[in-house]
């Protein structure tokens, strides 16, 4: 989706194995340990240190090693650190045996995500390449494998894989949208947007209204997509995930006032850090950083940590605008002590150091 932060915004996970991490690890086992399962559920929550704690705990308690070490290489990815994230995974795999089981295949897919993030493409093309040997159906591999192909420069190679994917999934367009958006961040957006195009054309007049209104969204045909989502949301579908695209659908038709009631109707009756992040920028985009600030932190306050590296920033950025560097400086401070890593705020630390 759009960038979730103000100035210059960063996306999370870059290969589609983010996506992976919010669905695969949901799963659990009846080997997994009950402090095991409690590491896995902070993990999805954002709280990291938490699932640390939890996994020692896990460990003293002798629970199954391989759902143990598992949960710590997603808490290690979590916060970046691949090299021990992969460390763990290799645990995991070691104490499962020689027979594959379900669980090894979906700490494979965590293996190749690791090395894609060190740059190591190679390995993580073999990792995938491995998956795709014993399980050639698996669609999720032939769009991980096709992620990495373009990081090695086989254009023509990924696109066999996505086109792949497609053909054992033809009526999975969040899938389309995915291979979409990792072509667009290879610099291949027309590419992209003909698996979207297509995805509309293809005739399947049983698809559902948020369906067409999420592809029209990602083509950038923003009244279209604001019309089948009106629909879509008219016909019951209340859902977060349908807000944030009907909103931003509003915001790029500049009608920011219009999103902004979108946002706070659904607010009304529920709890959403994301909207509260998106509303916020769509303040701050018409230059009302009162309000901006006010969301930024009604969605700081919600008890799940989800959103909080973008929400934290936002709230950095908006004092800011509001003639205060000083509490900026301040709150930046705690930040880059929490997300050490994130380029973007230390140069911004390093500017309101002048102030």
């Amino acid at each position: 989706m759009h960038s979730k932060r103000l100035k210059q915004l960063k996306k999370g996970f870059i290969v589609a194995g983010a996506v992976l991490m919010l669905t695969l690890f949901a799963a659990c086992s009846s080997k997994e340990g009950g402090k095991t399962r409690e590491g896995i559920q902070s993990i999805q929550s954002g709280d990291f240190d938490n699932a640390f704690v939890l996994f020692e705990e896990a460990e003293a308690a002798g629970e199954d090693p391989v759902y143990l070490n598992r949960g710590l290489g997603l808490a290690y990815m979590g916060q970046n650190q691949y090299d021990f994230a992969l460390e763990s995974f290799e645990k995991a795999l070691a104490a499962d045996g020689s027979v594959p089981s379900d669980v090894d295949y979906d700490i494979n897919y965590y293996i190749g995500v690791c090395f894609y993030k060190l740059g190591k493409y190679e390995e993580a093309k073999e990792r995938f390449d491995a998956i795709l040997a014993l399980r050639e159906k698996e669609v999720d591999a032939y769009v991980e494998r096709g992620t990495v192909l373009l990081a090695l420069n086989q254009k023509d190679a990924a696109i066999a894989d996505f086109d792949k994917a497609v053909e054992l999934s033809p009526k999975d367009y969040g899938l389309f949208i995915d291979i979409y958006c990792i072509l667009n961040d290879a610099g291949e957006s027309a590419t992209g947007a003909a698996y979207l195009q297509n995805a509309v054309e293809s005739g399947d007049k049983k698809m559902p209204d948020y369906d067409k209104g999420r592809l029209y969204f990602y083509l950038e045909d923003y009244s279209n997509a604001r019309d089948f989502l009106e629909k879509a949301k008219g016909s019951g579908n209340g859902s977060e995930e349908l807000v944030l695209l009907l909103g931003q659908c509003y915001e790029n038709l500049n009608d920011r006032n219009y999103a902004i009631t979108v946002y706070q109707s659904y607010l009304a009756t529920g709890q959403s850090k994301a909207i509260y992040n998106q509303m916020g920028m769509c303040y701050a985009a018409s230059g009302d950083y009162e309000n901006a600030l006010t969301s930024f932190q009604s969605g700081l306050a919600l008890s799940d940590l989800a959103y909080d590296q973008e929400l934290r920033f936002n709230e950095i950025v908006a004092y800011e605008k509001l003639g205060d560097p000083l509490k900026a400086k301040e709150l930046m401070t705690s930040y880059i002590q929490d997300y050490p890593n994130d380029e973007v705020a230390q140069r911004e630390y390093q500017f309101l150091k002048t102030r």
